[in-house]
C-alpha cells in the first residue's frame, strides 16, 4: 500500500530493529512512538501516491555519525532519552541517505562523492504485492484443486450408488412398455425398408400378347366388323350402320339371322349376346333414296343411308 503510515511504519522497523540488544522494549518502544509522529507530520506535506518521486528530495533523511540528525530523529531520541552517537554505532557508524517515498523505503551508504554509493530497497510495495499476490493465487490453486478433488469424489459416489440401484431394482412398467414400443418400431421400420427395395405391388409382365379368343370364327360378319370391336358401344352401333352401307339390305338381313341359328344349332339353347352383338345383329332399314338437307338446331344436317352426321 502507498500509505503513508505504513511506509513510515517499514522505515522505523529498519531504523530501530538493532536496538533491541542495547535498550529495554520500554525504550524501543517509546521512540517508535515518538518517530511515527515526527515523521509522519514530517513527511505529509509532499506525500502524493500518484506521483511518487514527486518531493523525494525533501524526504530524504541524511544520517550521519559526525553530525546531528534530522529534527524529526533528534527529536524523538530527546523523548525517549536515546544518545545519537550510540544509535548510529548499532547502524554500522556509516553515513546514509534515507529516502521514504510513497510504496518504496531505499537507503544509500556513503557520501555523495563516493562512487559505490548505490541504492538498496529496504521495502518495496510492488514486491510486496507479487509476493502476496503469488501466494494467494498458489493458496487458490490449491483450494481449487481440493474443491475439484472432492466434487468428483461425490460425482463418483453418486454415480455408483445409481448404477447400483439400477443394477438391484427390477424394471418398471413403463421401461418395459417403452422397450416393446421401441421393438416394433423397429420392426417395422425394417418391413418398410423391406419393401421399398423390393416392392410386391409391382404388375406383372408378359413377354408377348395372349392369343385371341376364337369364339365367333364361324360367322363371315363378325371378321369384317372386328376392328370395331375396341370402341365403345355407342360407336359400334353408328360404325356397323355406316359399314352396312356397302351391301344390300338383304345380306344384312341374312347374316344377322345365321350367327343365332348357328349358335342354337351348336348349344341346343339360346346364347346371351353381349350389347356390342345384338347392335350388329339387329334389323337396320336404310333409305337409300332420302338425301334432303335438314336444318337442326341452328345448324345443318344431312341424312345419308339412315345415318346422322351434325354439321353442313
Amino acid at each position: 500500500s502507498t500509505a503513508l503510515t505504513v511506509t513510515v511504519a517499514h522505515a522505523i522497523t529498519y531504523l530501530t530493529h538493532s536496538l533491541i540488544f542495547t535498550y529495554p522494549a520500554s525504550t524501543i518502544i517509546k521512540l517508535q512512538l515518538a518517530l511515527e509522529a515526527n515523521l509522519s507530520a514530517h513527511f505529509a506535506p509532499t506525500w502524493v501516491p500518484s506521483e511518487p518521486l514527486r518531493g523525494s528530495g525533501r524526504r530524504c533523511l541524511t544520517l550521519s555519525p559526525n553530525c546531528i540528525p534530522p529534527r524529526p530523529i533528534y527529536a524523538a531520541c530527546i523523548a525517549a532519552a536515546v544518545e545519537w552517537t550510540q544509535w548510529m554505532k548499532v547502524l554500522g557508524n556509516v553515513e546514509m541517505d534515507l529516502f521514504v517515498d510513497p510504496g518504496c523505503v531505499s537507503v544509500r551508504y556513503g557520501g555523495w562523492g563516493q562512487n559505490d554509493n548505490k541504492l538498496n530497497v529496504i521495502w518495496s510495495d510492488e514486491v510486496a504485492l507479487r509476493e502476496y499476490d503469488a501466494k494467494r493465487a498458489l493458496d487458490e490453486i490449491k483450494l481449487q484443486a481440493q474443491v475439484r478433488a472432492q466434487a468428483a469424489a461425490r460425482v463418483t459416489a453418486v454415480l455408483g450408488a445409481k448404477h447400483r440401484i439400477y443394477q438391484e431394482s427390477p424394471k418398471t412398467l413403463a421401461q418395459q412398455l417403452l422397450e416393446e414400443d421401441q421393438e416394433e418400431d423397429d420392426q417395422l421400420f425394417a418391413l418398410i425398408a423391406d419393401e421399398v427395395r423390393e416392392p410386391i405391388w409391382m404388375t406383372p409382365t408378359l413377354d408377348q400378347f395372349p392369343a385371341p379368343s376364337r369364339q365367333a370364327n364361324t360367322s363371315p360378319a363378325t371378321s369384317s366388323h372386328s376392328r370395331s370391336s375396341s370402341r365403345s358401344s355407342s360407336s359400334d352401333f353408328s360404325l356397323a350402320s355406316f359399314d352396312s352401307t356397302s351391301s344390300n339390305s338383304s345380306f344384312a338381313t341374312t347374316v344377322s339371322s345365321t350367327p343365332s341359328a348357328l349358335e342354337k344349332q351348336e348349344s341346343g339353347q339360346p346364347k346371351l349376346l353381349s350389347r356390342r352383338e345384338r347392335a350388329r345383329q339387329a334389323r337396320v332399314f336404310i333409305d337409300n333414296n332420302k338425301k334432303e338437307v335438314t336444318s337442326y338446331e341452328g345448324g345443318r344436317t344431312t341424312v345419308l343411308t339412315g345415318g346422322v352426321m351434325l354439321g353442313g
